[in-house]
Formats: C-alpha cells, structure tokens, sequence
C-alpha cells in the first residue's frame, strides 16, 4: 500500500476543526436556548415566591397572625421593597359624594430579571407581571376586592407595605414581616357612585392589570377614562375599605 500522501498533520487539522465547528454550533444556537430556559425558570419560581408571599399577608391581614417569614430562592434577578412612606407612586383615590376623597400608596415588592425583561410586581395584595420596555400587563394573583350586588355593598382590601429602609437582595432571601396597623372604615352612602382612580408609576406600568381586574365580573366597575384610569360604580349603598400597614423587617 502507498501512504505517501497520507499526513498526520493534517488528519489532525480537520479533526481539530470538526471539533471545534461543532462546539461553535453549540455556543451559537444552543447556549441562548439554555440561557433562556434558565430565565424562564427563575421567573417561574419568582413567580410561585411572589404568592406564597402574598398569602403570607394575607394571612397577616385576615387570621390575625403576627408575624411571617418566608424563606425563598431569587435567581437571576433582584427582589427590592419599595416602601409606601414618602408618597412614592402609585397611587390609589377612591371618591364618593358622601365622603372625603381617600389617597392611597401601597408600596411594592419588585422582582426584576438580569437575564430577561420579566418584571413580577406584589402590590396592593395583587401580584402581577410585565415585560419591560413594553406595554401591557397582567394579574397572576388577585386582591380581595368585590361588589356584592344583592346587598349593594362594595369591599376595598388596601395593602401598604413600609420599611424602615430601601431593601435589594439576590440569592437566598428570607423575607420577614409584620402587621403594623388595621384600619377597618364603613361608609353609608346613599345609593351613590364610588369611583377609584388609579395612577401608576411611570417606571413600572401596571394599569393594564388593574384595569382588567376592576372591570372584571369581580369588582363590575365601569372605565377607564384614559388618560386618567378613573373606573366607577353605581348604586352603591354600602362601601367598606379595610386599610392594613405591612412592614418588611428585613429580607
């Protein structure tokens, strides 16, 4: 057999560059993918977080629990309190003709995402999600709001979370908290219309939520009157809002 033109050397070469083509296949196409999927777990676990947290208020503001503390993973992202004190935005106002107009800051949890563009929101007993730099949003998990229309009694839950300070924390997080304060009002308008305004903070946009969830079957308001996000309802006879304070000692 003639193995003159036979070379190790070159044998070698196109090895090496089969190799290394193939491992430039997999960084190209398959890396974002795994990047990718990895995002979307995070969220995915950001999100169940988000409402075991909301249930640990809830639990805070309607069993008489005095203190909770949630244990929970924030990968791929930043968890931050955004406290209500210093008339941070949002800002809810309900009116009526019978009583003084009511302002509102609830303050926030935000999650947001150092891989993706997934932001998850817990505010005012609501826990929601967005894209960021993009319009829209939605409610994964809903407050405690609802019209009863046989009665004609309408139920306003207001959650504020306070903090001492501005908290961020990535990695492992324990979150604990207190009720601070309850404020239970009751109101007997004469078959009036309640309205609630809603003004959202310009860096995280939530009334495409909030606008879903207030006209839903749940609350039957009527709106919004852009640009204002103002929502109505009629035939009101009795309104009941129970304001609680919920303050985060520490994540």
């Amino acid at each position: 057999m003639n193995e003159k033109a036979v070379s190790e050397a070159i044998g070698f070469i196109l090895i090496l560059g089969i190799v290394i083509s193939g491992i430039g296949l997999v960084t190209l196409y398959g890396y974002p993918v795994l990047m990718k999927e990895q995002s979307n777990t995070d969220v995915k676990n950001m999100e169940r977080a988000m409402i075991v947290i909301q249930n640990d208020m809830k639990s805070l503001c309607f069993k008489n629990v005095p203190y909770k503390e949630s244990t929970l993973q924030v990968s791929g992202g930043t968890l931050e309190v955004i406290s209500a004190t210093g008339g941070t935005m949002p800002v809810f106002e309900i009116s009526g003709a019978d009583f003084n107009t009511i302002t509102f800051h609830p303050g926030a949890l935000i999650y947001r995402s150092d891989r993706g563009t997934e932001v998850i929101t817990l505010e005012n007993g609501a826990v929601m999600t967005r894209q960021e730099g993009a319009e829209g949003s939605a409610m994964l998990a809903e407050p405690r709001w609802f019209y009863d229309g046989p009665t004609e009694t309408l139920v306003i839950y207001l959650m504020k979370i306070t903090a001492d300070e501005r908290m961020a924390k990535s990695g492992m997080a324990t979150v604990r908290m207190s009720l601070a304060s309850a404020n239970p009002r009751v109101y007997n308008p004469t078959d009036q219309t309640v309205v609630v305004r809603y003004n959202e903070d310009a860096d995280n946009k939530l009334s495409t939520a909030w606008k879903n969830y207030l006209t839903s079957s749940t609350v039957g308001m009527s709106g919004p009157s852009d640009p204002d996000y103002t929502y109505t309802l009629s035939r009101v006879k009795k309104l009941v809002i129970k304001e609680y304070e919920i303050k985060i000692l520490g994540i």
